[in-house]
């Protein structure tokens, strides 16, 4: 069940997160026909997906132990999560939007629109409070790369804190950078000020995805033009299904996440490749595809 008053227990530490949508956000709960609603489930779902992509575990089952240390479970370790997310208000929405902009044909669902704010709280108990900052650093390394909800991996849902207020792509770069530092995993990568401003040093050997590269395209006048390039890469540039699809009950999830973020007045496509040990990746034409992906959205290869 959703929580959505501020914890005001003595016992406890609170850092609060003042969230801004710039891309229309496909959140449903009860009412996913009628009405979108921002899930505290669904953040925290994807705050666990990127704390994985950080993690260089080559045994499932020991990454799911510590996964559950982290953020509690029921299978490993069953302990209740340290942390917990709130929120002052519920957030909900009505209108429709097409989220499949690249297709012929509209689906649309209701969705959250852009300039929507939320404020999301961190909390735990004190005894906890000298993990608040490790738990920070990695929610923070979320809103770098990530978006929520329905097409999320295609730039609808993105959601930017008020405290990242970058001038220009160095600052951006600069900025990931310092969270990987404080996070201890930048020894994993090179860094850039432009194109591909993170690169893994070596080859990815795990069976579950991780992070490989995030670039950055060319900035737009609006979000929603960088949504229009996102829908025209997916369109154009998976020739050979190799950045997902969906065939009856086979679904391959692609492995670039891509999402928007304002920097300098500009909206800028962020893109973020995580993969697996898969045979797949060293394959040409995955190369191929995605590199012609990253042309259409204004990477420089």
């Amino acid at each position: 069940m959703e929580r959505y008053e501020s914890a005001k227990a003595t016992a406890v530490v609170e850092s609060p997160y003042q969230l801004v949508l710039l891309t229309p956000a496909a959140i449903h709960g009860a009412e996913p026909r009628t009405k979108a609603e921002f899930r505290l489930s669904s953040l925290r779902g994807v705050w666990r997906y990127f704390w994985r992509t950080l993690q260089d575990q080559k045994n499932a089952a020991s990454l799911l132990c510590e996964e559950e240390k982290m953020f509690g479970g029921t299978r490993m370790i069953k302990q209740q999560s340290p942390v917990h997310l709130f929120m002052s208000a519920i957030v909900q929405g009505t209108k429709k939007e097409n989220i499949l902009p690249h297709k012929p044909s509209s689906f649309a669902v209701p969705v959250l629109p852009g300039g929507k704010e939320v404020t999301v709280t961190i909390s735990m108990r004190k005894q906890y409070e000298s993990r608040l900052k490790t738990y920070e650093w990695y929610f923070q390394y979320m809103l770098h790369l990530a978006g929520f909800g329905q097409r999320s991996r295609r730039g609808f849902g993105a959601m930017q804190w008020t405290g990242h207020q970058w001038e220009n792509v160095e600052q951006y770069a600069d900025s990931l950078r310092t969270v990987l530092e404080n996070i201890g995993a930048a020894a994993t990568f090179s860094f850039s000020k432009r194109g591909r401003i993170v690169a893994r040093n070596e080859a990815v050997q795990t069976p579950h995805p991780v992070l490989s590269a995030v670039w950055v395209g060319e900035g737009k006048d609006s979000a929603i033009e960088v949504l229009k390039g996102f829908g025209r890469a997916s369109h154009e540039a998976n020739r050979y299904g190799t950045l997902g699809f969906v065939q009856g009950k086979n679904k391959l999830a692609s492995p670039l996440w891509c999402t928007v973020r304002k920097i300098g007045g500009r909206y800028y496509p962020i893109i973020t490749e995580v993969r697996t040990n898969e045979q797949r990746y060293s394959e040409p034409r995955y190369e191929q595809d995605r590199n012609r992906f990253l042309e259409i959205v204004g990477v420089r290869i």
